[in-house]
């Protein structure tokens, strides 16, 4: 694997990883906007954490060691 492959699969992973992360939250406000018209509902929605899906994390550091084999390879 070359230099630019090691680049494009980190990429690849981080923004997957971010993708992943955004779209809990969204879907943590949309489920906190139906209980607003229910009602009932925290001053707060419950957002999750980083390590609350073991893909975020899992993604994160298989991108930067990508990236980090494809700064120290020589091609």
């Amino acid at each position: 694997m070359n230099k630019k492959l090691h680049y494009q699969i980190g990429t690849i992973f981080m923004v997957a990883s971010g993708f992943i992360y955004t779209i809990e939250r969204f879907i943590a406000y949309y489920s906190w906007t139906g209980q607003m018209v229910k009602g009932s509902f925290p001053t707060y929605p419950e957002l999750p954490g980083l390590f609350t899906n073991m893909f975020l994390p899992l993604f994160f550091i298989i991108g930067t060691i990508s990236f980090i084999k494809g700064y120290i390879k020589n091609d």
